[in-house]
């Protein structure tokens, strides 16, 4: 094997373990961990302890709970999960799981804002991610946009959205990493073949603007809030 093509296999492999790092899935547990680090007012009126169990709640359910699903539905198509399964290369079969899962976390949207009464910043983020997921879905019928762009996308406005609020300088390095990682994941699925560059780019773009949506309605609500500092 040459040192060329060991270059081009240090490279696929880094590209992989970047996209399943920050496959879609992940990232509102990301989202709400980050949150839980460096902007703990999301989850104000919360107690420090309830806040916990809150994101460990929300990893559960955006995460644990539809990886499940994907599985089972992997099962009842009589399919083994692989890589192109977990990425849904195939544009066609990206509908059903994305459906499912948007529908999911539009149920859990609303249960957790009607039934637990969750703090409103985490409603909007929820509908955001929800909104996302059920954009891809859609937009699957008949082109195959980047997943991984969109929830990088919405990620990045979402945690630009909690800077203009509460400017905070740990926070502003939050948002710079973010734009870092953004740039890593759409190298990534460039690099691997998984996407035509404006799936990728409008992907990105899709996810800002789903994001921005939500910050448009989102902050006048926001400035209501007394926090407690």
């Amino acid at each position: 094997m040459s040192a060329r093509s060991e270059e081009k296999n240090a490279y696929y492999y880094s590209a992989m373990i970047v996209s399943y790092m920050f496959h879609p899935i992940f990232i509102p547990s990301y989202l709400f961990i980050t949150f839980y680090y460096y902007g703990k007012f999301v989850f104000h009126p919360l107690k420090d302890l309830t806040q916990f169990y809150v994101v460990l709640l929300l990893i559960v359910t955006t995460a644990i709970i539809p990886l499940i699903m994907l599985f089972f539905y992997m099962i009842l198509n009589k399919r083994k999960m692989s890589s192109s399964d977990i990425f849904m290369d195939n544009s066609r079969e990206r509908f059903v799981p994305f459906l499912y899962t948007g529908i999911f976390y539009s149920a859990l949207t609303y249960i957790l804002f009607t039934e637990l009464h969750f703090p409103l910043i985490i409603i909007y983020y929820l509908s955001i991610i929800s909104i996302s997921v059920l954009a891809v879905a859609c937009i699957s019928l008949f082109w195959k946009i980047s997943a991984h762009a969109i929830s990088m996308g919405a990620a990045l406005i979402m945690f630009a959205l909690t800077y203009t609020v509460l400017p905070d300088e740990d926070f502003f390095n939050v948002i710079l990493v973010t734009f870092f990682i953004s740039g890593l994941v759409l190298s990534s699925r460039l690099y691997l073949n998984a996407h035509k560059p404006s799936q990728v780019y409008i992907g990105y773009l899709l996810g800002i603007i789903i994001g921005a949506c939500g910050l448009y309605e989102l902050i006048p609500n926001i400035l209501h809030i007394s926090f407690p500092f």
